[in-house]
């Protein structure tokens, strides 16, 4: 069951002004209520990506709430070097999303190869639930290495994934070309970087 993020009623309705270098620097030293405040000033722009994704609401809001868990859960075990929000907690939810759309259609197709496969067989094990975190974390870290404005083509287009790359492209202000390209290139590496357990 998905943990809520208890948000402090000092920091709940955050100045929209305050200083977000700092709040997210005392969230990095591990500051809880600062943790709280960036939860209340971005919390609601990952909902929305993740509905843009097509999730129910009710979906949406747990897989924002798992995102915040698992980006403090990383800023605790020292893996977070920067907080650049909202755009991680975003591409993380993006992340969570994927996998969860993978698991779902791995499931089903193997339910209509099998109808009665689901009475009985058994959930992830957690091996398996760990190689799933750890794909994750591969494909985080490999978009983290990419240009800053791979990351932001990336972004753009799977926090909007109906809007044509034509406007992507025309925001950004590269051409169809390169954006298409950059975003193949980015797909690349992040599928690598998930597969990199098979050759392991």
């Amino acid at each position: 069951m998905t943990r809520a993020v208890a948000l402090p009623r000092s920091l709940a309705a955050a100045e929209p002004d305050a200083a977000e270098p700092s709040v997210a620097a005392r969230a990095l030293s591990g500051d809880r209520e600062a943790w709280a405040a960036l939860v209340a000033r971005h919390g609601h722009r990952v909902v929305v990506s993740l509905l843009a994704r097509g999730l129910p609401l009710e979906r949406a809001r747990e897989l924002a709430q798992e995102t915040w868990l698992r980006l403090m859960e990383q800023q605790r075990l020292g893996k977070l070097r920067e907080l650049e929000l909202p755009g991680l907690a975003i591409r993380q939810a993006s992340f969570l999303a994927l996998d969860e759309g993978r698991r779902t259609a791995a499931r089903a197709a193997h339910e209509h190869a099998d109808p009665d496969a689901h009475r009985t067989a058994p959930g992830p094990t957690p091996e398996q639930q760990l190689l799933g975190r750890q794909q994750l974390e591969r494909a985080r870290v490999a978009l983290g290495a990419c240009s800053p404005s791979a990351q932001r083509v990336f972004t753009l287009v799977y926090e909007h994934p109906d809007r044509p790359h034509a406007d992507v492209a025309a925001e950004v202000g590269l051409s169809l070309q390169r954006v298409r390209q950059i975003l193949c290139e980015v797909r690349s590496k992040l599928r690598r970087a998930i597969e990199e357990h098979d050759h392991a």
